[in-house]
């Protein structure tokens, strides 16, 4: 059996990016062992995935910060005698495990983070065909986010629409009105039920687009990141901004409609056909310029280059997905 370590990420996006690893692994090595190395706030997400058989903790602002922290954690890794490692962050560590080491490929950057693991993989023989972000929910998972939505009054025939308009940097956000509108625009318009997401940190938020919309929409409060992914895998659209549930939508195969500007969709979108990404179509010569060396540098606190996207663009967007629905449900 090989025993193969994935070097992930510390952030909840990116490591669920990093499960397009998986299939391709498991379909090349028939009897392996797969542990993943992801920062603590993903950690619950990835402990509990199927797929995965051990996950392990680098908390590089905890007990592994400086290098006597990575020592700490080399010395820890060495005892579980992997035979790869599959260092998707280009971690100077991930070479110190006294396995075979499978690093990033140098190149172009200007490609989705996916597709740059996956090359990791293909460089080595292994057929990454078909290979995407995923997450395995369980039936009991499955079943779990049922009480919720039939307490809160969702029927399985009709519309839901998954909304969550946070996200951990303020030039990435699209306006909290415009969510607002968005869903009395999907209520009044095609009877949708709304799901509306928020972080620990964005209740305040979630309360003030609440307070905007005509038909109270749900709203989902959980910490629980299997359960979060869960009921937005009960949805039938997700609209959101570049952030870790939007990638989690996109695992759980929910059909994904997500505004950008500030951000690199090539980079960072939504994987895959199945979603849609809405841009203004501005462009002020410094956008995108996050990942860059100076994110925000304009100092002005907002973006117009996502603030420049209408309702109406994200609403057309939405019904494409929505009108098929309706229509394969007569």
């Amino acid at each position: 059996m090989k025993r193969i370590l994935v070097f992930s990420f510390s952030f909840i996006g990116d490591a669920v990016l990093s499960t397009a690893v998986i299939q391709p692994l498991r379909t090349h090595f028939p009897e392996t062992h797969i542990t993943f190395l992801v920062g603590p706030q993903a950690f619950d997400l990835l402990a509990a995935e199927p797929n995965i058989d051990a996950t392990l903790v680098y908390d590089n602002q905890g007990e592994h910060t400086g290098w006597r922290g990575r020592l700490r954690l080399i010395k820890t890794l060495r005892l579980d005698k992997f035979d790869i490692v599959v260092n998707l962050r280009d971690s100077l560590t991930a070479r110190c495990i006294g396995a075979e080491h499978w690093g990033m490929m140098r190149g172009d950057s200007n490609r989705h983070a996916v597709t740059r693991y996956l090359e990791v993989l293909q460089k080595q023989g292994v057929d990454t065909t078909d290979a995407h972000p995923h997450l395995q929910l369980t039936e009991t998972e499955h079943a779990a986010a049922h009480p919720f939505l039939a307490e809160a009054g969702q029927t399985s025939e009709g519309l839901l629409i998954g909304i969550h308009p946070g996200g951990n940097w303020k030039y990435k956000l699209w306006d909290a009105g415009n969510y607002a509108q968005l869903a009395n625009a999907l209520g009044k318009e095609q009877d949708a039920s709304i799901l509306l997401f928020a972080g620990p940190n964005e209740r305040e938020l979630q309360a003030q687009i609440a307070k905007m919309v005509d038909v109270p929409p749900i709203l989902v409060k959980t910490e629980n990141l299997r359960h979060l992914a869960a009921l937005i895998s009960a949805c039938d659209v997700y609209i959101g901004n570049d952030t870790g549930p939007m990638h989690i939508a996109a695992a759980v195969e929910t059909p994904v409609v997500a505004p950008f500007g500030s951000t690199n969709h090539i980079r960072s979108g939504p994987y895959g056909e199945k979603h849609t990404v809405v841009q203004s179509g501005i462009n002020l010569g410094c956008n995108p310029c996050h990942p860059g060396r100076n994110p925000g540098g304009c100092g002005v606190g907002s973006c117009e280059v996502i603030a420049g996207i209408t309702v109406e663009q994200v609403l057309n967007a939405v019904e494409r997905y929505t009108s098929s629905i309706q229509i394969s449900s007569k």
